[in-house]
């Protein structure tokens, strides 16, 4: 089993209400998400993504089943899921909370929290986390681009 934990901050030139109202939406989301091919709302609380991952010389698709754990509008959220794929399984708990820091100004706080197991979470720390890191740096990155329209 494996350990993961990233957090970090940014800011938009954007109302906070209008950047939560993007966050809670699974589909903008996962829009900006390496790998991600499909999401599937089952209704406004659960979701299901499906998204191809390569970790090292593994390469596969994952499936996620997630829900929203917790909606606190306009200041944050949190969803916690489960994924399983390519011999592997992962828990994860991921949240956001939005500071108004200007008239149209908005600081995202966010963190993602998980526990790979099987494959994957075998293959430890060294293997996973550079892969993890550029996903949410990419993820991140394009996040930003996309609240800033």
């Amino acid at each position: 089993m494996a350990k993961v934990h990233y957090e970090g901050s940014f800011e938009v030139d954007k109302p906070r209400d209008v950047v939560y109202n993007f966050l809670i939406d699974p589909r903008g989301v996962a829009s900006v998400i390496p790998g991600v091919e499909s999401v599937d709302v089952v209704d406004q609380d659960n979701f299901k993504v499906k998204a191809s991952l390569g970790v090292g010389a593994i390469k596969g698709t994952i499936n996620i089943t997630a829900r929203f754990a917790e909606k606190k509008p306009p200041e944050g959220a949190k969803v916690v899921g489960r994924g399983s794929g390519m011999q592997s399984t992962m828990d994860f708990e991921m949240g956001f909370k939005l500071e108004e820091v200007g008239p149209n100004q908005t600081r995202v706080n966010w963190y993602f929290d998980g526990n790979v197991g099987g494959l994957i979470g075998s293959m430890g720390a060294r293997v996973l986390d550079p892969v993890a890191q550029k996903i949410v740096q990419d993820s991140v990155q394009k996040l930003r681009q996309r609240l800033s329209q």
